[in-house]
């Protein structure tokens, strides 16, 4: 096997082990484990293990830049707002481990993992559009919803919803809190 093994095949292959394991939980051996190499196989591919979760954060922006494009193809506004973020919170449930390599923030001399970074959060600027927003008012308000999401995401995939109140109904209303903000956003 280690003659097919590429850099794309290993980082993918580690994405989806991260994704059952946890992010935390991955190691070269383990991985060199699943693809059938020694670790110095895997080595070959990757500088180390920070530079193997990079690529997995790349590669996890590349993904959810394709899936919240696909959600909001055609919407805009509320309704674009709205299927962004059910993507988002429906990826991140399938792609726990992906989910966390992507709050890393590429290094600026990272060119693949910044041009991922970037198309995400160009995908996210579309989906805005209709809002108006542009400069720091578009970044401010990427950033609102990125740690508005992000903390709903995070409380709900460790559990932290109790309460009897539906966690659907509740983050409908997030959502929708979010579009009233950002209708009066730039003014």
């Amino acid at each position: 096997m280690a003659e097919r093994l590429n850099r794309a095949a290993v980082v993918a292959r580690a994405a989806q082990l991260a994704d059952e394991i946890g992010l935390e939980e991955l190691t070269i051996t383990k991985l060199a484990r699943e693809l059938g190499v020694t670790p110095p196989g895997i080595y070959r591919h990757v500088t180390d293990l920070a530079d193997l979760r990079r690529a997995i954060g790349g590669l996890a922006a590349r993904e959810a830049a394709a899936e919240l494009a696909t959600a909001c193809a055609g919407l805009s506004g509320a309704a674009a707002l709205a299927a962004l973020a059910a993507a988002l919170r429906a990826w991140a449930k399938r792609h726990p481990a992906r989910y966390a390599a992507l709050q890393e923030a590429p290094d600026p001399d990272d060119a693949e993992g910044s041009a991922a970074a970037e198309a995400l959060i160009a995908v996210m600027a579309t989906a805005l559009r209709a809002y108006g927003l542009a400069g720091d008012n578009l970044t401010d308000a990427i950033r609102l919803i990125r740690s508005t999401l992000h903390g709903f995401i995070a409380l709900e995939g460790g559990d932290g919803f109790k309460q009897r109140r539906s966690v659907e109904a509740s983050f409908e209303r997030i959502v929708a809190a979010l579009d009233g903000v950002l209708v009066g956003w730039g003014r």
